[in-house]
């Protein structure tokens, strides 16, 4: 039996974090409702939307922050003045309080808030936090899910395996793609969301769709009866109310 298999999701937390900026945002749990932003009818009817909207947790910026891409390189503001992004880290008293902690080896080496990526408008924002994941367990960083997501970046998605990299600064990476605008990240609004996600489900590399040509194979029955529980049939659609699915799963649930 692999690590993986022998996981017991239940006996502890997957994931664990530590604050090393005191001033970020707390981490909040993702909301079904992906914090608000969800159309009414969907919270009520589409129960896929709403557990994938509340898995995970929601990451703020660590502060509010603007920046300005325009075209070839990218800026911050802060002082009341826009800095080139290059590699930035927080304030002095950050770098005091850490140097405090670190060992000796580890001074000054504290991650910084905000890098330049190896792409034109590409951006690393350091959350403040540290987190790795029990063993067997990987942590998915991407876009707020269902969430009205910024017209002016786009989020790069990742998987990073923090069993073994860790403690590992939570952070993400993103591409202004609005030029020649000031794009403004404020610290109570989520800049992305965080998943556990266990490593085996995503490094079996053999592991293949079994795709049937023929839904009369009679090696691969097809189920039509269970798909008659799930179809609206003609004669039914003024009996049976939307969201049928939604009210199934909640009594599981």
């Amino acid at each position: 039996m692999t690590a993986e298999a022998a996981i017991a999701p239940a006996e502890k937390p997957p994931v664990r974090i530590w604050k090393a900026y005191k001033p970020a945002p707390d981490i909040l749990k993702a909301q079904k409702s992906a914090a608000g932003i969800m159309p009414a009818g969907a919270f009520q009817y589409c129960e896929a939307m709403r557990v994938a909207s509340g898995f995970g947790w929601y990451i703020y910026p660590p502060k509010d922050m603007s920046l300005y891409f325009d075209g070839r390189e990218s800026y911050f503001y802060e002082d009341d003045q826009w800095f080139p992004v290059k590699s930035t880290q927080f304030g002095p008293d950050f770098q005091a309080e850490w140097n405090e902690q670190a060992p000796d080896d580890l001074a000054f080496l504290n991650p910084p808030f905000i890098t330049e990526l190896f792409v034109p408008g590409g951006i690393q924002i350091w959350s403040g936090y540290f987190v790795e994941t029990a063993p067997g367990w990987s942590l998915g960083v991407r876009s707020p899910v269902n969430y009205d997501i910024r017209s002016s970046i786009s989020h790069y998605e990742g998987i990073i395996e923090t069993a073994d990299f860790k403690p590992c600064p939570l952070f993400i990476n993103f591409k202004i793609v609005k030029t020649d605008t000031e794009i403004f990240l404020p610290r109570d609004r989520p800049l992305f969301q965080m998943q556990p996600i266990l490593r085996a489900s995503y490094t079996d590399g053999d592991r293949e769709l079994d795709v049937v040509s023929d839904m009369n194979d009679p090696g691969a029955p097809f189920d039509w009866e269970g798909l008659g529980g799930i179809m609206r049939k003609s004669s039914e659609r003024d009996q049976r109310r939307p969201g049928r699915y939604a009210a199934d799963r909640r009594k599981i649930a």
